[in-house]
């Protein structure tokens, strides 16, 4: 945290003389996006501020309870704004507004605040909080809003929790440091509903999202690279009666196989594009390397990325 004070304070300053702000978060939101952001919105909207929580993608189901997560716009004009804020957006392409609002990118139209925890940020705003090593942003605003002395409700602390609870897979990831265990602790003791939120992330799933994660895992194979990889098309997701979101979770079961360096999760995005999602426990494996390759990001044990185009199945005959 230390070397993150200097744009802790500009970041204060920015959001203090602002007025109106727009939160960003990533396409294809997941907890971490979705509570900072609106962690973030409260503290602001307590402040007098006007704010709004964008996304081109609606927050999971898993996010529905938390706080004004039924508020955020689908778009947004960047003039009615005097600062742009992003929180979780490992590089500028995951704001995805930028294909229709170039200004978002140029410094001399907009204020934009950047804050994230992603290796992969390629450092898009006027003021840039990214802090690597933390397991989440909403770790890092936690850091933030104690270092600021802004209150945090039991409703802001339930945001912060689940997003950090997210990141750090129920707290089993290697990102699972002392200091984490030791903010959640301290966000269990301001109201987080804790229990609310592994009850949405992992105690809550539809039959629909059961049976699909069902022809995930019976695809799985173990190829040559030492991989498990397998592929979800659009129509799986319309043959059991599935949504976008129900994937969730389904790549963390994929890793668990001890054979294998590291797993790859395929699914189409009903837009014409491949999503790709990465996970290992090796230490030796980095993913942002590989997600790289297909102009994704993310971590060294998670990572992932998105190219156009469809998944094709291929069968491969033997005779024995």
């Amino acid at each position: 945290m230390p070397s993150s004070l200097p744009q802790f304070d500009q970041a204060r300053e920015l959001l203090q003389n602002a007025k109106r702000i727009v939160i960003l978060s990533h396409k294809n939101p997941d907890a971490d996006s979705v509570g900072s952001n609106l962690a973030l919105r409260e503290a602001l909207e307590n402040m007098g501020k006007i704010v709004t929580s964008a996304c081109v993608d609606r927050p999971p189901e898993n996010c529905g309870f938390l706080h004004q997560a039924n508020q955020y716009q689908k778009d947004f004009n960047p003039a009615d704004f005097d600062l742009i804020v992003t929180v979780d957006c490992g590089h500028h392409k995951l704001m995805a507004f930028h294909e229709t609002k170039p200004e978002l990118l140029d410094r001399s139209k907009t204020l934009l605040l950047n804050i994230d925890h992603h290796p992969s940020n390629d450092y898009f705003g006027t003021v840039n909080i990214v802090m690597p090593d933390a397991p989440a942003t909403c770790f890092m605003l936690f850091l933030f809003l104690t270092y600021c002395q802004w209150q945090i409700s039991p409703t802001m602390a339930t945001a912060l929790l689940h997003g950090l609870y997210y990141d750090t897979g129920s707290f089993q990831h290697s990102n699972t440091s002392s200091d984490a265990l030791r903010i959640a602790a301290r966000l269990v003791a301001l109201g987080a509903d804790h229990a609310r939120s592994i009850k949405e992330q992992y105690q809550t799933h539809s039959l629909a999202q059961l049976r699909l994660w069902g022809r995930g895992l019976e695809r799985a194979t173990l190829n040559s690279k030492e991989a498990v990889v397998t592929a979800l098309t659009e129509q799986d997701y319309h043959a059991v009666g599935a949504q976008k979101d129900d994937i969730a979770g389904l790549i963390n079961y994929l890793n668990h196989v001890p054979e294998a360096k590291f797993c790859v999760l395929l699914t189409e995005d009903w837009n014409g594009k491949i999503k790709g999602s990465m996970r290992t426990q090796n230490d030796s494996v980095d993913l942002t390397q590989i997600a790289g390759l297909f102009g994704g990001g993310g971590h060294k044990r998670a990572s992932g990325f998105t190219v156009p185009g469809r998944l094709v199945e291929k069968r491969v005959w033997s005779i024995n």
